[in-house]
């Protein structure tokens, strides 16, 4: 009787503090990398499906839709570059969810902007010029070195993809050799 008074206090406690309660957590965790691509919105939305966001380049504010139309569930690879900011970009491979996402996304909304974020930070934002039909998200900056250890740990390399996974090979004793 004591531990369930124990463990209702645990919970109202959480309740009163709004904080997630450890009892139910689920196993699922947060990606330590959020990659989002989010769609233009509009103020006329409402705050439940767009939210303001202030652009770097060029200094302006605008609507992007709360919900994205791709996140990093929905790639299978990538390969990153140096980017045009001093940081890093990248090509995503997308899944084919993501891909006919991504697609159905850069028909309807052409002419519109697109926004990405990483892990909360706006990095990019492009004008949908044509359809996307390859499957290949293009982030052309603004993705940290720290934020690339971390996709290497997780996702595979374009081009490499075989050696996800595997431990790197020892290298051969060359003492017997003349």
């Amino acid at each position: 009787m004591k531990i369930l008074r124990q463990i209702l206090g645990l919970f109202l406690i959480c309740l009163a503090l709004n904080a997630p309660c450890p009892l139910f957590a689920g196993t699922k965790k947060a990606p330590l990398v959020t990659i989002r691509l989010h769609g233009e919105g509009s103020s006329t939305d409402g705050p439940s499906f767009s939210s303001e966001v202030q652009l770097n380049n060029p200094q302006v504010k605008m609507f992007i839709r709360n919900v994205p139309v791709v996140s990093e569930r929905d790639i299978e690879a990538f390969l990153p570059f140096p980017g045009n900011d001093g940081q890093v970009g990248a090509y995503f491979r997308l899944d084919a969810h993501g891909n006919n996402k991504l697609h159905q996304f850069t028909v309807e909304e052409k002419g519109r902007t697109a926004i990405i974020l990483i892990n909360g930070r706006i990095v990019a934002n492009m004008m949908v010029k044509s359809a996307v039909n390859d499957g290949i998200l293009y982030v052309p900056g603004g993705i940290t070195q720290e934020e690339i250890l971390v996709l290497q740990q997780h996702f595979k390399i374009i081009g490499r993809e075989s050696e996800f996974g595997k431990k790197p090979r020892r290298p051969v004793n060359q003492e017997n050799e003349p």
